[in-house]
């Protein structure tokens, strides 16, 4: 049984990077390297601008040991950052802003005036009470905020999740 088709309300257009898109961005946390990404949105034949998507959507691994996610949210205009533990990281969100005005450049000769845009990092979201669920708090972030849904679990779900993750691997497919 696959999942059923999210009403339209949910719908979105989502670009997803893999867990290395913002190491290579960073230049493993040393600043930033455009260069290191700037084939990664052509080779998803799409432009990262918001006449083609809403959001983007990426795991963010924070000194090896805690997920955090990012979003780059064109509908809202604004770069959010959304961690299970409370925290900020500023220069992500920086660097997030200049990859927006890079892709522009690169693929739209384009000027992005991004000051109209905000930084987010909401306070009133799910928090894991333990120091072993950040991965499944970013993964269900992504999962909620791809679908405009709003962020409505608890440290409780995550067995469940786990379950429903781990069961979702074995069959190579969404539930």
């Amino acid at each position: 049984h696959t999942r059923s088709l999210v009403p339209e309300a949910f719908k979105s257009r989502n670009l997803f990077f893999n867990t290395f898109f913002y190491a290579k961005l960073s230049d493993n946390g040393k600043g930033y390297n455009y260069k290191a990404v700037r084939r990664w949105s052509k080779k998803q034949k799409v432009q990262v601008h918001e006449s083609q998507l809403d959001k983007v959507i990426t795991p963010i691994n924070v000194g090896n040991s805690h997920w955090c996610l990012s979003v780059i949210n064109f509908k809202e205009k604004r770069i959010e950052y959304y961690d299970s533990l409370g925290g900020t990281n500023p220069k992500c969100m920086q660097n997030l802003r200049r990859y927006v005005q890079d892709e522009a450049k690169q693929y739209r000769k384009e000027e992005i005036d991004m000051k109209g845009w905000t930084d987010y990092t909401p306070r009133d979201i799910p928090q894991q009470r333990n120091g072993c669920d950040c991965g499944v708090f970013t993964t269900k972030y992504a999962d909620y905020i791809s679908e405009n849904r709003d962020l409505d679990f608890t440290q409780d779900d995550m067995r469940m999740f786990r379950r429903r993750m781990a069961l979702e691997i074995a069959k190579g497919h969404i539930l």
